[in-house]
C-alpha cells in the first residue's frame, strides 16, 4: 500500500482508461468466448428488477514476484508491462526498474510516497503510450515514480485505487479474475453476486484523495478501521491498533517473525499474534492469527487485509452502493503459514516466478543434500523460463565459483531486465575485477550509479567506494549513520570490502575484512544483509 497526495492529472489518467475499458468491451466479451476454460464467460451478477448491472470488461491476473503478487499486463510506451493491482495504492505509478529499462527521462519531485517501509522520494515521467489490461491511452501524461524500494519489484507499474474503483469492482484471486460494472439503478437494490454465502458490509468512508473504501472490523470486542489492500502480500494490523484490541507484541501469544519491507528503505518490524475474536461482517473468527507490523510512516487505517485475505473470499466493491460484498470460499483467512501451496501449484504450471520463489524457500530451509538440489533445480527452471532475479542469482553463483565468463554473462542479461537493482550492478564490478577488466567495470559501475536515485542512498556509498570516490573509513561512517540499520549495513559494508580485496587478489586484506564481518554479523544482520 502507499499514500500520497490526490491529483488531478491522475484523475484524468483513470477516467482516460476507464472510458478506453469500456469502449472494448465488446472485443472483450467476443474473444473470451473463445478462451481457454479457465477464463470463460462466468455467470452475470444477479440484479434485482429495475437494477441494471452490465459487466465492462474481465480482465486476467497473475501472480508475479516472491510474494505472488496479483497482477496484470499492460503497456508502457509501446512495451509490454507487468502492474500490480494494488487497491491500496492511491495512484497509477511506475516503479524506478520499470522507468530505468525504458530509458524515460526522471524528474524529481518536492513530494513523497509512504508505505509499511517509510517514505520514498517520488519523480516523474512523461509517458505517450499507457494501458492497463485491455484499456490503452496514446496522448501524453505525466506519471510518478516510485524512487525507492528495499526490493527490486517484479512489475514495471503499480495500479492504484483511482483506476480500479471508479466503477464497481470484483476481485476474484482464486479465480484469476478481476470483473469491472456499470451499474443503473441500482443504489438501494442488494445485489445476488454468487452462489456462495455473502455478506454485505457497509462503507464507513471513503477519503477524498483516492477511493479505497474503509469499513469496520472487530477485533476482541474493538471496533477498528479497515481496508482492502491487494497490493499487501498478507493481512496486517498496525501495531497501535493491537494495542488498543488489547494484543500484546511481547507477550506469549505473539512470535515475531522478522520484518516486512516495501516502499521505503526501512524495515518494519513484524509479528504474529492471536486475537481472541475478528469479526468481519457477519463472520466472526475465533482464536485467529494475524500479523502485525510496527509502520514506518503515519498510515490511515488500523487493519489492512491483503491478498491472504482475498485468496479465501471473493470481494465486490460496490462503490455504487457503498457497500462491500464478501463470499468466503473457503481455506485459511490469515494464512501466515506461508504461500507454500500456491507457490509449488504455481511452480508446477510453469509460472517463473513461482519457480524462483519455491527455489528460495528451499535454499533458505536448507536441510540438508537433497534441499540444495532442490533450490537448484528449481532455480535454473526459473531462469530458463526467462525470470531475472534467478537469472541474477545463477550468474553470481557462477562467478563465485569462478566461471567468470558465463557469470558475467548471466549477470548482464539479468541488469538489462533489472537495471534498478542496486546489489546486482556491485556484483557485475567485482565479477569484472576478478576477470580482469575492472576499466569495463568502472564504467558499467557509473552508468548504473548515474541512473539510481537519490545517488546517495544504500548500497550506492558501497558503488562510491569501489569507484574510489571514498574510502574505507568514509563507507563505514556512511553505513553506521542510521542507528536502526547500522549493524545491517556495517555487515554488509565489510562483506563487499572484502570481495573487492578478494577480486584485485588481495588475499590477506580479504582475509582480514572476512574474520570481521564473521565477527560483526549477527544472524539477523547476515539475513538483511543478502548473499
Amino acid at each position: 500500500m502507499n499514500i500520497m497526495t490526490r491529483r488531478a492529472p491522475m484523475r484524468l489518467l483513470a477516467t482516460l482508461l476507464l472510458a478506453a475499458l469500456s469502449a472494448v468491451l465488446p472485443a472483450t466479451a467476443s474473444a473470451q468466448a473463445g478462451a481457454d476454460p479457465a477464463m470463460s464467460p462466468v455467470a452475470p451478477i444477479a440484479a434485482p428488477a429495475g437494477c441494471a448491472y452490465t459487466e465492462i470488461a474481465s480482465v486476467p491476473i497473475r501472480y508475479v514476484g516472491p510474494g505472488m503478487a496479483p497482477a496484470i499486463d499492460g503497456i508502457i510506451e509501446g512495451t509490454p508491462a507487468t502492474m500490480l493491482v494494488d487497491t491500496g495504492a492511491y495512484l497509477v505509478q511506475l516503479t524506478m526498474n520499470g522507468v530505468n529499462r525504458r530509458n524515460m527521462a526522471l524528474h524529481r519531485t518536492q513530494r513523497t510516497v509512504r508505505g509499511f517501509g517509510g517514505s520514498s522520494p517520488v519523480y516523474t515521467v512523461q509517458v505517450r503510450d499507457f494501458a492497463v489490461g485491455p484499456a490503452r491511452v496514446s496522448r501524453r501524461l505525466e506519471l510518478d515514480v516510485i524512487g525507492e524500494a528495499r526490493l527490486t519489484p517484479a512489475f514495471d507499474a503499480i495500479v492504484g485505487s483511482p483506476f480500479l474503483l471508479q466503477s464497481d469492482l470484483e476481485i476474484d484471486l482464486r479465480a484469476k479474475r478481476m470483473r469491472f460494472f456499470r451499474p443503473r439503478d441500482c443504489a438501494q437494490t442488494t445485489l445476488t453476486p454468487w452462489p456462495e454465502q455473502t455478506f454485505v458490509i457497509p462503507y464507513t468512508r471513503v477519503p477524498q484523495r483516492h477511493p479505497n473504501p474503509h469499513f469496520t472490523v472487530v477485533v476482541n470486542g474493538q471496533k477498528l478501521d479497515a481496508v482492502i489492500d491487494t497490493g499487501a502480500h498478507r493481512t496486517v494490523m498496525l501495531l497501535g491498533a493491537a494495542k488498543k484490541a488489547g494484543i500484546d507484541v511481547a507477550g506469549p501469544q505473539a512470535r515475531r517473525l522478522g520484518n516486512v519491507v516495501g516502499i521505503g528503505l526501512d524495515m518494519a518490524p513484524y509479528w504474529s499474534a492471536r486475537a481472541k475474536t475478528i469479526e468481519i461482517g457477519g463472520a466472526t473468527l475465533r482464536d485467529a492469527e494475524i500479523g502485525i507490523v510496527d509502520a514506518q510512516a503515519d498510515l490511515d487505517a488500523d487493519l489492512y487485509l491483503g491478498q491472504d485475505f482475498l485468496r479465501a473470499h471473493r470481494v465486490l466493491f460496490a462503490a455504487s452502493q457503498r457497500k462491500l460484498y464478501v463470499a468466503y470460499l473457503g481455506g485459511e483467512v490469515f494464512s501466515n503459514a506461508g504461500l507454500g501451496p500456491l507457490i509449488r501449484a504455481e511452480a508446477e504450471g510453469g509460472n517463473p516466478d513461482a519457480q524462483y520463489s519455491l527455489a528460495t524457500m528451499y535454499a533458505r530451509r536448507n536441510k540438508g543434500e537433497q534441499d540444495a538440489r532442490q533450490a537448484r533445480a528449481w532455480l535454473e527452471k526459473a531462469a530458463a523460463g526467462g525470470e531475472p532475479h534467478a537469472i541474477l542469482q545463477i550468474g553470481r553463483q557462477l562467478t563465485l565459483a569462478g566461471q567468470l565468463d558465463d557469470g558475467i554473462r548471466q549477470l548482464r542479461a539479468a541488469l538489462d531486465q533489472l537495471p534498478a537493482d542496486r546489489h546486482g550492478a556491485l556484483w557485475l564490478y567485482t565479477a569484472r575485477v576478478r576477470n580482469g577488466v575492472p576499466g569495463l567495470g568502472k564504467r558499467e559501475l557509473e552508468d548504473s550509479l548515474a541512473r539510481q536515485v537519490p545517488a546517495d542512498e544504500w548500497p550506492q556509498p558501497v558503488a562510491r567506494f569501489y569507484l574510489g570516490q571514498i574510502d574505507a573509513a568514509g563507507l563505514l561512517e556512511i553505513a553506521g549513520k542510521e542507528r536502526q540499520l547500522a549493524a545491517t549495513r556495517t555487515c554488509e559494508a565489510t562483506r563487499y570490502m572484502a570481495e573487492l580485496h578478494d577480486a584485485r587478489g588481495e588475499a590477506a586484506q580479504a582475509a582480514d575484512l572476512k574474520a570481521r564481518a564473521g565477527a560483526a554479523c549477527g544472524p539477523a544482520a547476515r539475513e538483511a544483509a543478502g548473499p
